[in-house]
């Protein structure tokens, strides 16, 4: 029963000492500092990291039972020797576990996943062409001439919006079927869904290609990023919650209205602009608009009800197939075999992919991505979420209808290519089996900070 004697002189030593918890906290925190170093560059030291960091934390609780002790047994000097301990201890950890969070967020995030990965030779495999040029779309852009123009022309004091949205409205309620496929059907919209609800997100056209951007957000950047064409500044979205819930949730400054409803919008400050966000309920769907722009007038919003009831006008007058088709943007359409591209986006490892495609039925598309020589799953979940569409189809497998997004992938490093298959899969709205539509291999790289 020794080890029973020497542990028991040890817990009395412990907790009658001033300085071994002290001790016990720097020799602990120091193996943990080295080893979460060590993870970022070899990842197998991370479970240890992590057990290191459990002993820290309690170590550090040792010293605050230490100090208990010796002032509940009136032994000042030491209790208050462990207080001074604790405090020192606590702002030292803080301190540590802050360099190692920032350096985690800034620092090399190299993950080694294609040092010994070779592209096999007898593999056909494409190459992600150019990032298109940023510049404003062409004319099938209507949309965002109109909040362009909207921009020429000063903007005032008054943030009164008029928010007519009757024509969603009556289609939500009225032609559920017809909406949905119209904003499948067209490039000027992506219908995804995000958390168990689906949202349709207005996709802009930057140059000659329809091209959505991270999270749906177009700003002056987008179209002319070195200001050649003298744009003002600004940002926007515009989101139809088709599940009744914004995309955004509640952003603080967010304004709340109804169908036919004239309200001054709540304006915060984003970007050294006036911001304003804005959710209009139409029956049990709603519309969320994002600005930010020079002046207090939100005619970036404004602009953008007036388009979407110009563009759903007439599926209320006449809701049928004959309608939808014809106004869809022009090119909407493609016909001949369906196709599958990606484009690079301004880092390595960040794509924008760009499908045309006819299911023959309505559902979702989405990507699956895998290494080639190991069948590695790449970004599983990631790819799916950012990935998925409901697009648009026909009985006629020679029409191709657009489906676009941009995502990431996250395995591999700058500079160290190596061949991934992606895979175009499909889920029927009818409940049926998911299928795949397409695979294409393409030469990539992995995003890295």
């Amino acid at each position: 029963m020794k080890w029973r004697i020497q542990l028991r002189r040890f817990w009395s030593a412990y907790f009658d000492s001033h300085w071994i918890p002290l001790l016990v906290f720097a020799g602990a925190g120091t193996a943990f500092v080295c080893a979460a170093g060590s993870a970022f560059v070899w990842r197998a030291m991370a479970l240890p990291a992590a057990l290191l960091f459990f002993a820290m934390a309690l170590s550090f609780l040792g010293i605050l039972a230490a100090g208990l002790t010796n002032f509940i047994r009136r032994r000042w000097t030491q209790g208050l020797a462990n207080l001074l301990a604790l405090l020192g201890s606590g702002v030292a950890g803080c301190f540590v576990l802050g360099s190692l969070m920032l350096a985690s967020m800034l620092g090399p995030s190299e993950d080694g996943f294609a040092e010994n990965l070779s592209i096999p030779a007898d593999l056909a495999v494409a190459e992600p062409q150019d990032e298109p040029e940023p510049r404003p779309g062409a004319a099938e852009d209507a949309f965002q001439r109109a909040l362009l123009d909207s921009l020429a022309v000063p903007g005032g004091d008054d943030a009164t919006l008029h928010a007519d949205v009757s024509a969603l409205e009556t289609l939500g309620l009225h032609a559920p079927g017809i909406l949905a496929r119209h904003l499948a059907s067209s490039p000027a919209w992506r219908v995804f869904t995000e958390h168990g609800n689906r949202y349709a997100t207005r996709r802009w056209m930057i140059g000659p290609q329809w091209q959505f951007t991270l999270h749906g957000y177009y700003t002056r950047h987008s179209l002319d990023t070195w200001n050649n064409a003298g744009l003002p500044d600004f940002q926007t979205r515009l989101t139809l919650g088709l599940s009744g819930k914004p995309w955004a949730g509640n952003l603080g400054q967010s304004t709340r209205l109804k169908n036919g409803e004239s309200v001054p919008l709540r304006l915060s400050e984003g970007n050294g602009m006036p911001q304003s966000h804005c959710v209009i309920s139409a029956a049990s769907l709603v519309v969320e608009i994002f600005e930010q722009s020079p002046a207090k007038e939100r005619r970036l919003t404004q602009a953008a009800l007036s388009h979407l009831q110009s563009e759903l006008a007439p599926l209320v007058a006449q809701p049928s197939g004959e309608t939808l088709r014809s106004l869809l943007p022009p090119g909407s359409i493609r016909r001949g075999p369906p196709s599958f591209d990606l484009h690079h986006s301004f880092q390595p490892g960040i794509y924008n992919s760009a499908l045309w495609l006819n299911p023959g039925e309505p559902g979702m598309v989405y990507l699956k991505a895998f290494e080639v020589t190991k069948g590695t799953p790449l970004s599983r979940e990631r790819l799916k979420e950012k990935s998925n569409e409901w697009v648009g189809w026909s009985d006629d497998p020679e029409e191709q209808f657009f489906s676009n997004t941009h995502f990431t992938i996250y395995e591999g490093d700058w500079g160290k290519p190596y061949a991934a298959r992606f895979e175009v899969w499909f889920v029927p709205d009818s409940g049926a089996p998911e299928r795949k539509l397409l695979e294409k291999a393409f030469k990539i790289e992995g995003w890295q900070r």
